[in-house]
């Protein structure tokens, strides 16, 4: 081990950024395998896209900045490393990517999303979930007519995607023709992808895309056209994001069986850490059916259902919460996949002796709700679980058992009740936080424009105003000078660094100066403010070519889409400060 705290690990997770739909799986995957109480610590490390000549010179050097945060991969001590390769060098050469893997030689690592042979790597089987899906357009549908938006002839995944579906396409007697095909940049900018694609085939039926994000630009493209998704050209993407099931309508897509990449990843670190022998491994996928394009990979056996098969209600159960295997393992809550047997099973069990009673009712409404209010919603979406639940009604519907259906229709309605009120709740929620934060941002740089005093006591003030940047618990980092770009191009950084500030539960401290001096490797060890948080996110502060120390917060949902925007802000007030 190489930290020095022998009841403790400290695992790093390299990822493009932390916004997009892509690296939130990764990092909830990760942070859901971690058993609690464990001793294991994670340091998210969330840089840009790591290429050459793309989008100008002011993003290259922006990105390269932000980039630097990967260093402390190498710097701070890690045990072992998770490095999501598919989002942060897709576009980089062999020779560049080997130079950037080298820096961690000798740490244990995992890559996610890549095609070394020589390291550990975790990746999709791609082949099953897309094969599923064309064998469903083509043997359900009777689908000719099925194109592909793609992605970079850089990007693996991108290629190997476009491979299979060619191949599932000649699999099914289906000839595939270039016009067919259009490659996009694998964002969700891919409306010309889609207008060319469209365009070229009036007689589209079907779109495979590359990725999720894809699947936005074609949706967008469709809305101005009149075409409506799922009736008029059915549609699925890849790698099932949190995103597909919020779109409008909800987004089929290829994605994870019941383990996810972030998950697989972690396991193997593990075991690499304990000195096994490991392989590297393809995750099974599957299609995720949803509105786009509808399709049930079970069938519900009501006799089964009325035997109450434990099989049988735990592969509901995997269907419709689909995330629950992969983003709740470290959770110590309730059990939903024991509770939601035991709702199942209790219900079928009162229609097979053809009996539920008042209070069995009551009980059984009262284990709905505890369901419900311990986040069940948060691991599936609303179309998959209104479809599960319509399937289960009227199978049992068809039975004809009076009484006992009445019941049984005012159980499934207080599902249906309780889900809906738990996403109302959560979306008042996050529209209610959104306000709070732009306020509160709002006064945060009008405090930090006071720009009256001396830049000491200038800074003291801004970084006393740290409360309103809606963190939890966080540590503030500077060096004693700034490091310039070009040392950070050559890893020349400073051995010392001053922790000026801590937050603990929204209360900002400051640290005197006689104890801020640490160690630029230690920072993630430091004992402010690890008892209360072992998921941290690291955010380099720098403004153009000055670099000036780095923001370690507890990894909350709220950072995924203001952490970078908060680190920008202080980056750039910072350097006025030291300017002025």
């Amino acid at each position: 081990m190489q930290n020095n705290l022998e009841d403790e690990k400290l695992i790093g997770l390299i990822v493009g950024g932390i916004s997009n739909e892509f690296s939130k799986n990764i990092i909830k995957g990760v942070e859901g395998a971690i058993p609690k109480n464990s001793g294991i610590r994670l340091a998210v490390l969330p840089g840009e896209l790591m290429v050459k000549d793309f989008e100008g010179a002011g993003v290259l050097q922006h990105n390269a900045m932000f980039n630097s945060v990967y260093n402390l991969g190498n710097i701070c001590k890690m045990d072992g490393l998770i490095i999501a390769m598919g989002s942060i060098g897709w576009l980089l050469d062999e020779k560049d990517t080997r130079k950037f893997l080298n820096q961690f030689e000798g740490i244990p690592t995992v890559l996610i999303a890549s095609d070394y042979k020589d390291y550990t790597t975790v990746n999709y089987d791609n082949a099953m979930g897309i094969r599923e899906a064309i064998d469903c357009l083509v043997g359900i549908y009777g689908y000719t007519e099925i194109g592909m938006i793609g992605g970079y002839e850089e990007n693996v995944d991108a290629i190997r995607r476009k491979n299979i579906y060619i191949n599932a396409l000649e699999e099914n007697g289906i000839e595939f023709r270039e016009k067919l095909y259009a490659a996009s940049d694998m964002s969700e900018n891919s409306d010309e992808a889609a207008k060319k694609l469209i365009k070229n085939n009036p007689g589209l039926q079907a779109v495979f895309c590359v990725n999720d994000a894809a699947a936005v630009g074609l949706y967008r493209v469709m809305n101005k056209m009149k075409i409506i998704p799922g009736k008029d050209i059915k549609v699925f993407g890849f790698d099932n994001t949190h995103k597909a099931a919020i779109m409008s309508p909800p987004l089929s897509s290829v994605g994870p069986d019941k383990i996810s990449l972030g998950q697989k990843a972690f396991e193997l670190l593990m075991d690499k850490i304990a000195g096994e022998q490991v392989e590297s491994v393809q995750i099974p996928t599957r299609l995720h059916g949803r509105q786009s394009l509808v399709y049930d990979k079970y069938d519900f056996s009501i006799k089964d259902l009325f035997n109450a098969d434990e099989k049988m209600i735990n592969r509901m159960f995997e269907d419709c919460f689909y995330r629950y295997a992969s983003e709740a393992t470290g959770w110590d809550g309730v059990n939903l996949k024991r509770l939601f047997y035991e709702i199942i099973s209790r219900i079928f069990k009162g229609l097979k002796r053809r009996y539920i009673g008042i209070d069995e009712f009551n009980e059984i409404g009262q284990l709905i709700d505890i369901f419900f209010n311990n986040r069940a919603m948060e691991y599936t979406d609303v179309w998959k679980f209104h479809r599960s639940v319509y399937r289960l009604q009227t199978g049992i519907n068809k039975q004809n058992l009076g009484r006992e259906n009445v019941f049984v229709n005012r159980l499934f309605l207080r599902m249906k009740d309780d889900a809906l009120r738990a996403l109302s709740d959560q979306g008042t929620k996050e529209n209610y936080d959104n306000l709070m934060f732009r306020g509160q941002l709002r006064r945060f740089l009008i405090r930090g424009m006071d720009y009256g005093g001396d830049k000491k006591s200038v800074m003291r003030d801004l970084m006393n105003s740290m409360d309103l940047l809606n963190i939890r618990n966080a540590a503030f980092y500077l060096f004693d000078n700034p490091v310039l770009k070009e040392n950070i191009e050559r890893k020349e950084y400073p051995e010392k660094i001053n922790l000026k500030t801590v937050i603990k539960f929204g209360e900002v401290y400051a640290i005197s100066e006689e104890k801020q001096e640490r160690s630029l490797s230690d920072i993630f060890l430091q004992r402010e403010i690890r008892t209360y948080n072992i998921r941290f996110v690291a955010f380099p502060i720098f403004y153009e070519k000055y670099f000036y120390g780095f923001l370690l917060c507890e990894l909350t949902e709220d950072l995924y889409d203001q952490g970078e925007l908060i680190s920008n802000i202080m980056g750039t007030m910072i350097h006025i400060i030291s300017i002025s």
